[in-house]
């Protein structure tokens, strides 16, 4: 009787209508018409500001010579996970201004990186939009940034970095994990090794896709 009941809870509830966040995701103004038509056609909004409750990322960094150029994948994927992290419900990046007469999309590697984060970034973006937040599933060191999510049955984890050196991580503890957007899917290949274990290395991102969570016992 008991796991009848249970069950009947946990069916209502997975059926229930849970309110579902904008999240949106975008590029800040201005831009050149090229680059605006194509981030459009991805998906992605153009907007003086971010909406309340997005962060603004600056995706600039200065060079010698003087202006500006795109931070490269590592670093936009860094960027943006951060501001998630955080607690930020979307993201608009603001890419430095295009030299006279010419469009971002000229920059073929630069705009490939934007490109590419916000393709992940859409990607992830019904779990942000439609995820329940949920607690750690496991203890992480204090530096370390983590969000987490409970979708379709799943759990997601976002783990951020932010510090100038390597942060522990139990290796243990990532096992049930599999890695979104890496090369590998083990999520233990993404940790370098520090003193008698592993580390997360500094500006060191993991998106990472839980199994699905088991039924409700008695």
């Amino acid at each position: 009787m008991r796991r009848a009941v249970l069950a009947a809870l946990l069916a209502a509830a997975a059926c229930s209508p849970r309110p579902r966040r904008a999240f949106p995701l975008g590029l800040l103004e201005p831009l050149p018409p090229g680059a605006a038509a194509e981030a459009r056609s991805l998906g992605l909004e153009i907007a003086a500001r971010a909406p309340q409750g997005a962060a603004e990322v600056p995706a600039a960094f200065p060079v010698k010579d003087g202006g500006e150029e795109v931070a490269d994948l590592s670093r936009l994927r860094f960027l943006t996970a951060r501001a998630i992290a955080e607690g930020s419900d979307g993201v608009f990046l603001r890419l430095p201004p295009a030299p006279a007469g010419r469009d971002l999309l000229e920059y073929f590697e630069e705009w490939q990186a934007v490109e590419r984060v916000f393709r992940e970034l859409l990607a992830v973006r019904p779990i942000m939009r439609g995820g329940a937040p949920a607690p750690a599933p496991f203890a992480v060191p204090a530096g370390i940034e983590l969000r987490a999510w409970a979708f379709r049955g799943r759990r997601y984890v976002l783990i951020v970095n932010p510090s100038d050196g390597p942060l522990p991580i139990e290796e243990r503890d990532l096992s049930p994990w599999r890695t979104l957007f890496a090369v590998r899917s083990n999520a233990r290949e993404s940790l370098v090794p520090c003193g008698p274990g592993a580390c997360l290395p500094p500006e060191g991102i993991l998106w990472l896709e839980g199994r699905l969570l088991p039924e409700i016992l008695p």
